[in-house]
């Protein structure tokens, strides 16, 4: 997984792969500092933290990626304790 530096360069990324509509995933999580955002298209990633859920910035990439309609992740599961 690449990491991108800031949101802007993801988003260039999903609209340059517009025609894989729905390929993308996020994941929301609470974590210490805030609420942590995690968002994959593709072999590019995005993370940031922030500090709470009504931050315009998360507000705004939400938005993205559910007109994206990206995937909604729980969470995430090795494989091997899946069916355990």
């Amino acid at each position: 997984m690449d990491l991108v530096e800031n949101w802007e360069s993801l988003e260039k990324i999903a609209d340059a792969l517009a025609y894989l509509k729905g390929t993308g995933s996020y994941r929301l999580r609470n974590v210490p500092k805030g609420v942590e955002l995690r968002v994959r298209i593709g072999k590019y990633g995005y993370v940031n933290i922030f500090k709470d859920a009504e931050d315009p910035e998360l507000i705004k990439i939400l938005a993205f990626c559910q007109a994206k309609e990206f995937y909604k992740l729980q969470g995430s599961i090795s494989d091997d304790i899946f069916f355990a």
